[in-house]
Parts: structure tokens; sequence; C-alpha cells
């Protein structure tokens, strides 16, 4: 990513084409640093540009999705509305190749008064910023980040105080290149400087982006030191340099977006000719381009953010669990070690008529085949008889609590499998359904609060039940409840093989679309996807259709790191689900084994034969496949 000076160079020509003239119906603050300008041109439609000053993410272009916005207008949004609303856009320009662009715009004051405002993108990295001015007065109304004199000594931004742009950076516009002026001003650095920053420093509006684009049209190598450039290496990228601002000049760029497995990676106002054609995307418009990028990309971080707080919600509860099932554990054991109580009660009980109170008692043990002598502490204070009934007493109360862990310990232990399960599930999600399918069933099971809900959480983390119900009541209401995703479908020569990507898909896999002799596939003791083999014409299942299911069974499990990992199959008739089972848990039986090593090349192998168009299919079609 690089919101360089020449992109800027881009989206301020397409906005100056598209803008001029137009009239400022509403302004949005979605966020602390995103600013929204709905515009209308006459015989066009709504235009919103978007202004943000967010640092790793500083910009200004088009948009066309709508954000959401707060109840309550932030305050600088209020400015920016009581100053421009119903104002009209008359230039916008931009400092050079400098990352600062000016919005004027013509409005109507308080007395009714023809006036002039000005907003200031300032696109700087963390020092990014929107600041409205009165251009007449130079002075700044307001700002979205406003800095005293704490954050900067050289440049205030408060209300009242004049506007001082930022400092100048002196550097050589590539639209105007003097080969004297490069070569001067590239050998003034210390000659042990690598040949990328050299111009970095030297050439104004380029990136580290570009610079290595730069160098890779020029064939050089972007570490070589100055001392090692003459006048072949300067030459040849001073040329490059000359050409690109000679695009600058005309305006002829060329946007693009460099993708890298599906999920946009940078972009750019010229061609990247170092990445793989594959990999570029070509836009009309730098707009365009930019409204891509940030789009996808926003929606791909959403997606892994909100994996990782699933992921570590299940970790959590994982933990927990864990802790959970050792302290059981300890208390059965525990109680393994009382049998000593009991005896020592016995063999007391036996004695009575000879033993008096004392600190310890030395009976027979009559248990023990040559009768040696028990030694048992006695509690001075009790008579024989109560020290006895003691004994008896700890011995009882630990039974009894091993009995209870005992059932609290298989309980945990289902937990924990379940929460595996879920993990796992975690691991092969692959779009915002699935993920939205898996938060709902942490929402059915306890684990997560949904939206608006009422209900508290246990000590454990799962809420009450009143409070789920409540979640739900109020879910079914507002029509929240989305039909659920469907397996995934994978076309292996005339076979078909399902997976499910969590346990509703193994659900519906398993107990719906499976049929009673199609073939079914599960990790060996292992939480993981269930797989099915479609088999309607009651075929033999050739063996390397058997080992690929197998492998995508391993894979989406939690072995899928694993080597030799065993996956039982059998057919779907041997297979059932318990009542009052928890999500994706079966039981089957008359299985067979298979051992296989998941390599993430036989999977990627797998995955190229998968139909397209067809990892997600209808229901309507997978009735007719039935």
């Amino acid at each position: 990513m690089s919101f360089d000076g020449i992109v800027l160079r881009a989206v301020t020509i397409e906005l100056a084409s598209k803008l001029v003239g137009a009239r400022i119906d509403k302004i949005y603050q979605p966020t602390k640093h995103e600013l929204v300008i709905l515009l209308h041109q006459k015989g066009a439609a709504p235009i919103k540009l978007l202004l943000s000053s967010l640092a790793p993410e500083a910009r200004v272009h088009l948009v066309t999705e709508t954000k959401a916005n707060p109840a309550t207008p932030p305050l600088f949004c209020m400015v920016m509305r009581k100053h421009l609303e119903g104002g009209r856009i008359v230039s916008i320009k931009q400092q050079k190749l400098e990352r600062v662009l000016a919005i004027n715009c013509e409005v109507i004051d308080e007395l009714g008064e023809k006036a002039f405002r000005q907003i200031m993108v300032e696109i700087m990295g963390k020092h990014s910023n929107i600041i409205l001015i009165d251009p007449v007065q130079n002075k700044i109304i307001d700002a979205i980040q406003r800095i005293p004199a704490a954050l900067s000594r050289y440049r205030q931004v408060l209300p009242g105080l004049p506007y001082i742009g930022p400092p100048p950076q002196n550097k050589l516009e590539p639209e105007e290149l003097q080969e004297e002026d490069f070569y001067e001003r590239l050998l003034a650095l210390p000659l042990s400087t690598p040949l990328n920053k050299a111009i970095l420093q030297t050439v104004s509006g380029l990136s580290p982006q570009s610079v290595e684009e730069l160098l890779y049209r020029a064939g050089l190598d972007p570490l070589l030191a100055l001392e090692y450039c003459g006048e072949y290496e300067l030459n040849a990228i001073r040329q490059v340099i000359a050409e690109l601002g000679a695009q600058i000049k005309k305006g002829a760029f060329s946007p693009e977006v460099i993708r890298q497995d599906k999920q946009p990676l940078t972009f750019s106002a010229f061609a990247l000719t170092s990445y793989p054609t594959e990999m570029r995307l070509s836009f009309p418009s730098m707009n365009e381009a930019l409204a891509y990028y940030y789009q996808h990309k926003n929606k791909a971080s959403r997606f892994q953010q909100q994996k990782n707080n699933l992921e570590s919600l299940v970790k959590k509860e994982l933990l927990r669990c864990e802790k959970k099932a050792g302290l059981h554990r300890e208390t059965i054991l525990a109680a393994q070690n009382t049998e000593q109580y009991r005896l020592w009660g016995e063999l007391l009980t036996a004695e009575l008529y000879r033993l008096t109170p004392g600190k310890e008692a030395r009976v027979p043990n009559y248990y023990d085949p040559e009768g040696k002598t028990e030694v048992i502490p006695l509690d001075e204070n009790l008579s024989v008889s109560e020290n006895a009934q003691r004994y008896f007493s700890r011995y009882q109360k630990a039974k009894n609590a091993a009995v209870k862990a005992e059932q609290q310990l298989q309980e945990t232990t289902e937990e924990l499998t379940y929460l595996y399960s879920l993990l796992s599930s975690l691991q092969s999600v692959t779009s915002t359904a699935e993920l939205e399918e898996i938060a709902e069933e942490l929402r059915d099971a306890g684990y997560l609060h949904a939206a608006g809900q009422s209900g508290k959480q246990g000590k454990n983390g799962k809420q009450n039940k009143g409070g789920k119900n409540k979640a739900r009541q109020s879910a079914a209401k507002a029509g929240q409840a989305q039909p659920a995703s469907l397996p995934e479908k994978i076309r292996r020569d005339s076979w078909l093989i399902y997976v499910g990507k969590n346990n509703k898909q193994n659900d519906i896999l398993t107990m719906k679309m499976a049929k009673a002799d199609d073939l079914w596939l599960h990790t060996k003791e292992i939480p993981g996807s269930h797989v099915v083999i479609k088999n309607p014409n009651r075929l033999e299942i050739p063996d390397e259709i058997l080992e690929e299911a197998a492998l995508l069974a391993a894979y989406h499990s939690q072995a899928r790191n694993s080597t030799q990992v065993p996956v039982d199959y059998t057919l779907r008739k041997n297979v059932w689900k318990p009542k009052g089972a928890k999500p994706g848990f079966v039981l089957y039986e008359k299985q067979r084994t298979i051992f296989v090593t998941p390599s993430p090349e036989k999977i990627r192998e797998i995955l190229a034969g998968q139909e397209e168009g067809q990892t997600r299919e209808g229901h309507n079609e997978e009735t007719q496949d039935n």
C-alpha cells in the first residue's frame, strides 16, 4: 500500500473533472478519523467523497458503499456542516507532488454573504489531518485532529490560529527533472547511501514502492551504494524517472491493484511491472482502484479480526475446561488414596474393646496376609469410637466427591471435545457466512453474548438460559435468522466429495444430505470436519478417491499439520446422532481406518479440481444431486 504523491495527483485530476461545481449536500463522520461528503452534480447521481486521516489508511477518494454513522455527529462534523453544507466546490488542487490536497469551496456565511472555505487534506502518516480553513484570513476554523504546542513546536493546529502548511521537502519534481540537478543532488548524499534511499530523498512524489518499481525498470539493485554507481547507472535511473515525469505531466496514469491469494496487496497510479501479470488488476480510474482496494482490504481485515476474536474466545474456554478437568482428576486421585481411612476405621472398630484414647493406636491388620501392625494416628480429644467414625466420614466424603467428580469430568471432557471441534472449524473457515454460523453456534451454546442481550453470564463465561432465550426471541423478531451455508462441494472425476466446514454444516451434510450408501469419513478421535463421498449408484469407490476424501478430512481437522493421521470411514447408514447431542457430534460403527498425511501441496491439487462456482450450492440444486 502506498498513497504517495503520484497517486494523489491521479486522484486530484479525476476529482477536479468530476466535482468542480458540485453542491455539498451532506457531511457525515462515520468514525473518529473519517469524513464522508455527499455531493450532487447536476444531471448526475449523488457522489460520495471520503476523506481519511487514519494513520495507516490516510487517503482521499470517491466511494460507493454507505457506512454507518453515529446517532450524534461529532463536533468536527457539526462544524463542517455549519460552514460547508449548501456550498459548492470551485477547485481542487494538489501542492506540487506533495501529499496535501486543497478543496476550495464557495459558501454562504451566517450573514447571507458569499464566502470561501478551504478543506486541507494532509496525508502524512501519523501526522495526517483534515483541516477547515478560512482562506481569506488564513485562519483555522477547526481540524479533525487538533495539535497543541505540547505535541508540536513548529506547527500548532487549533481553531483561530493561522494555518501553516507542512514543511516543504525541497525535492526535485519528476516532470521538471534536470540532469545536472539530479546528479548534483544524488552525489551530495553520503556515498554509502543505498540507491533506493537516495532516490527517495531526492525526487518528490515517490514512495518506497514507486522507487522499487523504477529501479526494477532500470535494471538496478535497490541496495547498490552510490559510490558504486557510474554514469551508466545514474543515467539509467534518470531516464525512467523522466519517463514517469512525462506521464504525470500528461495525466496518463495506469491505476493497478496487486492481489495475492485473491486479497489486495497494494496499489499504484502507474504499472508495477515488477509483479507477475496474473497478480496485477487494472482499473479505468485511480478512484475505482482505491475503492476496490480498501473495500476488499477492510472486508478481509474485518473477517480476520472476527475470526481472531472467536478463536480467542474458544481458546479461553478451552483453558478454563482444561483447568476444570485437572481439578476433577485430582479429586478422583485423592479419593483413591483415602482407602486407608476406611481400613483404619474398620480396624479401630474391631479393636474398640482393648483400645484407649491417645495419640496413636497399634492394631493388627486382619486384611494383610502377614498380619502386620498398623499404626493409626488418633485425636487425643476424641474417643477411639469417635476417631473411627471420623475416618469413616473422611472416606465417605472423598468417595462421594470422587463420584461427582467423575460425572463432572465426563461432562467437561465432552465440552472439551466440542470446543476443539469449534477451533477446528475456525481453522477451516473461508467465508463470512461460515464465520457467522460459528458465532451463532457459540451464542446458542452460551459462550458468546448476542447483540442487545440482557442475560448475564455465569462464572464459567456461559450466559444464563433466560438471557439466551431472550436473545433468540429478539433475533427472531428482527428477522436476523440466516439460511445455513452448505458444505463445500468438490468434484473429482465423476465423483462428488462434500466437506462440512463447521458443526452446522456437518449436521446438514451427515443427517440431511448424505444417503444410506454414501461413504462417511472423519478423523479418528480427533475433532474435525465430516466428509462424504456421494455414491448414489452404489459403485465401488476407487482407492484414489477414498484417499483424497481422507486427505480432506485430515486437513480440515486438528491434525492438519500431522503425519499419518488416522481417518475412519463407514457407510452413512452406520452413523447416528444421539438425542440431545451438541451440533456436529455423532456416533458410528463398522468403520475401517486409513492413514494419510495431508500435505498442503496435495490439498491444493485436490481443490484445484473443484468446479468453478460450485463451492456453495443452493438447496434446490443439492436436492437434485441427491
